[in-house]
């Protein structure tokens, strides 16, 4: 199917929609569906190829397709985050993306995102996270931690996102707490001083603690003298009664 169109009608999403379903393989729904866990019709199609087809939609008029708010599946909701995450313009990529995040159901909609962070708008981003770490919903949380965990790849913004960690407190839901161990984990495996400084200093949502030393005990990146190490910053968790 040709994806890269100059115009997206109706009957083109029809027709999409269809290919989708040539690409399917429903033998592994039930084991995908438990993956990610939702509630959404998946048709398994590999990741490599939703990414090529959201690949190819960009080269042709995105904008039209993502008007069309195919909606559907886990699939369909992808390729829109996919296409969304990687428009260079920020103020069209944020019109789309409050679109999306308010239909984004899973983990994957939050990590497939690739955003095309930049010195002209970084600011922009940094204010995005700040504003959905304080979110009502899970996954848009889960969004602002993701976030963080691009930005820190310039070491600039280790502080902020420790300290935006140390926000999470009384945070006990399951995807929230594994992006933020997933960023503390990248924290420390970057920035193994000043990460650890942090943490003798400051509090931060035992759970998190936990998760993010574990990620960093189950990274390739560390050695084991280093892995072990560690482990005294573990913090054990009472048991409920």
């Amino acid at each position: 199917m040709e994806l890269n169109k100059t115009i997206w009608t109706a009957h083109d999403g029809q027709l999409f929609l269809a290919y989708l379903e040539t690409l399917s393989n429903r033998e592994k729904q039930a084991w995908s569906k438990n993956i990610l866990n939702t509630k959404l019709d998946v048709l398994v199609i590999p990741t490599k190829t939703i990414q090529m087809i959201a690949s190819k939609i960009l080269e042709g008029n995105y904008q039209s397709f993502l008007e069309l708010q195919l909606f559907i599946n886990y699939e369909t909701i992808a390729i829109y985050g996919m296409i969304v995450s990687k428009i260079p313009d920020f103020k069209t990529m944020k019109y789309f993306l409050d679109i999306y995040i308010q239909v984004m159901e899973n983990w994957a909609h939050c990590d497939l995102l690739n955003f095309k962070i930049n010195d002209s708008n970084i600011n922009d981003f940094i204010l995005l996270s700040e504003e959905y770490v304080k979110s009502s919903k899970v996954f848009i949380r889960r969004l602002g931690l993701f976030i963080l965990l691009l930005l820190i790849r310039d070491k600039k913004y280790l502080n902020y996102a420790l300290e935006t960690l140390s926000l999470f407190e009384n945070e006990v839901e399951y995807y929230v707490i594994m992006m933020g161990g997933w960023l503390l984990s990248e924290c420390i495996i970057r920035y193994k001083e000043e990460a650890l400084n942090y943490l003798k200093q400051q509090t931060i949502n035992p759970k998190i603690v936990n998760k993010g030393i574990q990620k960093c005990r189950e990274s390739r990146r560390l050695n084991q003298e280093e892995k072990d190490s560690l482990l005294i910053f573990k913090i054990k968790m009472k048991k409920r009664l």
